[in-house]
């Protein structure tokens, strides 16, 4: 995914079957989930996100503010979908299935899919999971892109804190070192 444009999944969400298209979708969403969860926990290389659960990643994502709870639901469908079709030789996805992922979605979801402009939401199945698929893999993005800027701008502000030289009041705690080290040395 590094070499990868920023809109290259639509490429994926545009071609194939809609059994293909759930598979597809649902790759890109487990894979940013991923990449995602990866940039926010401190020690990634500690983590082996391959061994948790869909709904794990996703719970983990929303925990960590990269998805909103309720949002949620509508993730979950997209994973039950997936199930239905890759466990079964005999699956198969109807209108119903669209008409169920459409019910699951939060306003936000709604909204970032265009679903309340009659040309989006009156496309013929399963157009309109194209529409649903991307844009919630581009809401993904987008809560990503937050927590960045967010962690960026923690870190300009704690900057010159980190770089603080702290003088001590305290004849017995020489310069430059914590008070709080030097209490905790009492203890």
């Amino acid at each position: 995914m590094p070499d990868e444009t920023p809109t290259e999944f639509l490429a994926d969400l545009n071609s194939g079957s809609p059994l293909e298209l759930i598979l597809r979708g649902h790759l890109w969403i487990e894979a940013r989930l991923i990449q995602y969860l990866s940039a926010v926990v401190p020690f990634p290389d500690r983590v082996d996100f391959g061994r948790f659960t869909y709904p794990q990643k996703l719970s983990l994502a929303a925990a960590h503010g990269v998805l909103e709870k309720d949002d949620v639901p509508a993730y979950l469908k997209v994973n039950a979908l997936r199930n239905k079709i890759a466990h079964r030789l005999d699956a198969a996805l109807s209108q119903s299935d669209e008409v169920e992922l459409v019910n699951c979605l939060s306003p936000r979801l709604r909204d970032a899919a265009l679903l309340d402009q009659p040309e989006v939401a009156q496309r013929p199945w399963p157009d309109v999971t194209r529409f649903v698929l991307a844009a919630m893999i581009l809401v993904l993005d987008a809560g990503h892109a937050k927590l960045l800027r967010l962690k960026e701008e923690g870190r300009r502000v704690t900057e010159p804190l980190e770089n603080a030289v702290v003088v001590s009041q305290d004849p017995q705690v020489p310069d430059g070192a914590s008070p709080v080290g030097a209490a905790h040395k009492d203890s």
